[in-house]
């Protein structure tokens, strides 16, 4: 056990230290780096990721995104859009929920940590929207 917690420990610290995030979101770093290491790391005995061994299938990893890129979700009635603003809000992807299928995004618009299902990245594709349905309500264990 104090293994995983030390790569835990340093794969938050990788996170924060390689994307100049401020300290204040270790939390979103730890849990990211738990969500990650659960369905990627293998364990050399058994041939399988802790996601495999505690649900018994193996994970839909096609929805992982790259920490701290540059997304964007669009403005649905947040507010009164006048006619040439932007329709889409700028985001930072922080990482996943733990109670939802969804995306954790910071808002530099308004500076906040949203959750969303629906998110573009730079090229305006949409980012695997499906692949979260594929999860568990669980998305930690």
């Amino acid at each position: 056990m104090e293994r995983k917690n030390k790569s835990l420990e340093e794969g938050a610290r990788t996170l924060l230290n390689e994307t100049n995030l401020p300290k204040y979101f270790w939390a979103d770093t730890v849990s990211t780096s738990c969500y990650t290491l659960n369905r990627l790391l293998i364990r050399p005995i058994l041939k399988k990721t802790p996601y495999e061994l505690y649900k018994g299938r193996k994970p839909n990893i096609s929805h992982l995104g790259v920490f701290v890129c540059k997304l964007f979700v669009l403005n649905n009635g947040k507010e009164s859009l006048g006619k040439f603003d932007a329709k889409a809000d700028e985001t930072i992807f922080i990482g996943y929920s733990l109670q939802s299928k969804t995306y954790r995004v910071l808002n530099r618009k308004i500076l906040c940590v949203e959750e969303f299902v629906h998110v573009y990245d730079e090229y305006n594709s949409l980012v695997q929207e499906n692949a979260l349905e594929d999860e568990d309500e669980d998305a930690s264990f």
